[in-house]
């Protein structure tokens, strides 16, 4: 498999597993995917079972990446990234049409598939798609429907979700830019930190979408 350089704090080692604390920490999804599967199991907001599924994807895509630092694995860990970003931009623009239906399913595949696409033929816009996806998602519609419908929806568990996200991403940085480093420390570390805590972010955001009854109807991904 084609190689791709580590970016991150932790160093690669010669093994079957390159980096051990990049690839164990993606149980946080794994754990918060089985939960928000079993909780939609069990009749509760079963048509956010797809969030569940998302974190899953997410899991085994940025294990596989982390545990080889092969190209193929990068597409894979970015195809969560890209499955989470297009599945709350599908849910807010749901919200804001008032229905789901499918123009909002092929919305969601095409800003999948598309970002996909270029990453093969650009893999440094990769990381480019994805903020710019989640910005206008997350402070665009968002900032949106707060202005016309705030008075009746609860922010309390959005408001945890961005505290625990922003904590994530201090995390991701300071380690991708080596301000907090130890190469030598297989057991945790700043990106690791950053998967832990951005499952967290992904159990409080399905808890936010429960309140919302246009998502009955919704069926992606």
């Amino acid at each position: 498999m084609t190689q791709v350089p580590s970016e991150w704090c932790e160093a690669s080692l010669c093994g079957w597993i390159r980096q051990p604390a990049n690839t164990w920490s993606n149980v946080g999804f794994l754990v918060v995917g089985i939960v928000i599967l079993v909780w939609t199991a069990r009749g509760r907001s079963p048509h956010l079972r797809g969030l569940g599924y998302v974190c899953l994807v997410t899991a085994v895509g940025s294990a596989f990446y982390h545990a080889s630092e092969a190209f193929i694995g990068r597409v894979a860990d970015y195809v969560g990234m890209y499955l989470g970003a297009s599945y709350m931009l599908a849910v807010n623009v749901s919200r804001w049409r008032k229905r789901a239906g499918p123009v909002v399913r092929a919305l969601f595949w095409a800003t999948l598939l598309a970002p996909l696409v270029v990453m093969l033929y650009a893999p440094g816009l990769a990381t480019a798609f994805y903020v710019g996806e989640t910005v206008f998602c997350c402070l665009g519609l968002e900032v949106a429907l707060f202005v016309r419908e705030r008075r009746s929806i609860r922010y309390r568990a959005l408001v945890v979700y961005w505290a625990v996200f922003l904590v994530a991403y201090a995390a991701w940085q300071l380690d991708i830019h080596h301000v907090l480093c130890d190469p030598g420390n297989h057991l945790l570390n700043g990106h690791a930190a950053w998967h832990l805590l951005n499952a967290v972010a992904f159990l409080y955001l399905f808890r936010y979408y429960e309140q919302f009854d246009v998502l009955r109807d919704a069926r992606f991904p």
